[in-house]
């Protein structure tokens, strides 16, 4: 049918790119008999369709790779928890046919290659769906794309029909909930464009190109130079020997040979490449880099490496995976989600798919161990955790933590927080009584005044400043200076904690003195230190940092109440 029907538009075709035409291709040429068949034409004289370019390497192997690596990408089913969660949904009605079986014929693997495969070649991949009397999907078959496709019925709704398993002339219509449908980018967002037929000029060229290669180095008789005759035209037995002697002396191996003509007279002349045949290599490889781009294909994953370097192929490896599969993943996992997700009900929303790009995005075993490390380190990953994405199997509960930097606390959590297991608790400090200065005369009250009896107070829980005194404590031992500077920049944030919990212990928050508290208090300890060792031994550091620690708190301790004792001493004087 559709030889005769082109037959009968021929007359009225109005453009002349069908190669008959073109009179420079014979009616003997493929390519009229590709057209006839439904091949489309192109400027080169090759026809191009979605079946013959795959014949073209570059594109067998872009299509190759984008099927290969999305089907190697585990696609599963996730339910969502009430707490914000997720969880693998292994008993939902499609995690076995997307992640095991498909249907009763196809893998997993297999089915995800040709779906992808379709969609990368013809820009629309279908699958019906098969159900059971439940409406529940039993059964994924893949449909051939190029005798698929999507129609509007009168009623104005979308319908699918195709001539896939029928018999000749015959097709079959499929509802839209019963179909899997993803496409390239669209016009109207019903029929993708097929990237062969948008790029087949391109392709097309390619295609000549290859085709001229081909029969260059095939006809092998094309010598380096000639000896022609300047004599009389040979007769027809002499042309034939001509003919023979050339086959025989210049084909094979024996091609690029100097060619002898018989006659009298003879003359020489040398023969060289055209510069159109010098750049052939040249157009073959910008081809092979077009054809690339077409679906955003790292040149190193077609065997291009002229540009490829230890320092940008990890780079192109994650830019695939971001700029090239991430669409093709995501228009699956959105259309899978609208045809075998629970929309309605009380399931609706519950259930959605991803794919697990997690083994791609992987770099390096070192940095892969470093951002472990981080998460562990700062609370977003427990050690099982790690275990579980390196595919190992959980250790023991205790691997279950997750850490939490004790110096990255907010302030209220670490002053809340118990004493560290192991840790001395705190002397009681002794509670000296401020000195009194020498006070002015005052005069008489008019009647004593007497001052409730303080309420017994909890001492402040200074232990839970040990840890953070122990680490700074640390690097300031390790410093080659120890002057005022470093014992401010180590040391200065600790007793600043210290000083405002003695001074709100006694009388709130009062800043003027926790700031001077914290300024003398440094000054002691730089005195103090005069008589450290330059180098400090592991064992006498765990004593030195035990003893200074509680030194501080003590002097902290007593210097508060003194302090807001004498402010609140001459708080009550000038109230009088």
């Amino acid at each position: 049918m559709r030889f005769f029907e082109i037959l009968r538009n021929l007359g009225r075709a109005e453009y002349r790119a069908n190669p008959l035409e073109n009179p420079a291709v014979p009616l003997s040429s493929p390519a009229v008999w590709e057209w006839l068949m439904g091949g489309e034409p192109t400027a080169s004289g090759e026809s191009v369709n979605e079946t013959n370019a795959l014949q073209i390497t570059t594109v067998y192997d872009c299509v190759r790779i984008l099927a290969e690596s999305v089907a190697s990408l585990p696609l599963e089913v996730w339910e969502r928890g009430a707490d914000g969660g997720r969880t693998k949904a292994i008993e939902a009605q499609a995690y076995k046919l997307l992640a095991i079986e498909p249907n009763p014929e196809m893998s997993a693997y297999s089915f995800k290659q040709t779906f992808v495969g379709c969609l990368a070649l013809t820009g629309n991949t279908y699958a019906q769906i098969e159900r059971n009397g439940a409406g529940q999907p039993i059964a994924l078959w893949p449909l051939n794309p190029l005798k698929t496709r999507p129609i509007r019925l009168p009623s104005n709704r979308i319908a699918y029909e195709t001539s896939d398993g029928m018999e000749a002339g015959l097709s079959r219509l499929i509802d839209p909930e019963d179909m899997l449908h993803v496409l390239l980018f669209s016009l109207d967002g019903i029929h993708g464009l097929s990237p062969i037929q948008q790029a087949r000029q391109s392709l097309g060229l390619t295609k000549a190109t290859e085709k001229y290669g081909a029969r260059f180095f095939g006809n092998g008789s094309r010598p380096g130079g000639v000896v022609m005759s300047k004599g009389p035209k040979p007769d027809d037995k002499t042309k034939r020997e001509i003919i023979e002697s050339w086959n025989n002396s210049h084909g094979g191996v024996n091609q690029g040979k100097t060619a002898f003509l018989f006659g009298a007279e003879w003359d020489y002349k040398q023969i060289s490449l055209s510069p159109e045949d010098s750049q052939f290599l040249a157009t073959r490889q910008f081809q092979r880099t077009e054809i690339a781009a077409l679906w955003r294909i790292p040149p190193h994953m077609i065997g291009d490496t002229s540009r490829m370097s230890g320092n940008n192929v990890e780079q192109q490896n994650l830019q695939f995976v971001i700029d090239t599969l991430r669409p093709y993943l995501a228009s699956i996992e959105n259309e899978v989600e609208r045809k075998l997700m629970p929309t309605v009900g009380r399931n609706a929303g519950r259930f959605f798919v991803k794919f697990d790009v997690s083994e791609r995005l992987r770099g390096d075993f070192k940095t892969q161990q470093e951002g472990f490390a981080a998460g562990v380190q700062w609370g977003w990953f427990s050690a099982n955790d790690v275990r579980a994405k390196l595919g190992e199997n959980p250790g023991p509960p205790e691997l279950n933590v997750y850490r939490t930097p004790v110096n990255m606390q907010s302030a209220k959590t670490l002053l809340l927080s118990p004493a560290p297991a192991g840790s001395p608790a705190p002397p009681a400090p002794e509670l000296v009584p401020p000195e009194p200065d020498e006070p002015a005369p005052l005069p008489a009250p008019s009647a004593p005044r007497a001052l409730p009896a303080p309420e017994p107070k909890a001492l402040p829980p200074y232990a839970a400043f040990a840890l953070p005194f122990r680490d700074a404590f640390g690097r300031l031992s390790r410093r080659a200076e120890r002057d005022s500077a470093a014992f401010r920049v180590t040391l200065g944030p600790v007793l600043r904690g210290l000083a405002d919990l003695g001074v709100s212990y006694r009388g709130g928050s009062r800043p003027e003195i926790a700031a001077g508290l914290v300024a003398e208090g440094l000054k002691a300890m730089e005195k103090r230190a005069a008589k450290w060792p330059a180098a400090i031994a592991e064992g006498d550091l765990e004593t030195l940092t035990a003893g200074e620690f509680w030194k501080v708190v003590r002097f902290m301790h007593i210097n508060a109440a003194k302090e807001i004792s004498a402010a609140q001493a001459a708080s009550e004087v000038r109230d009088e």
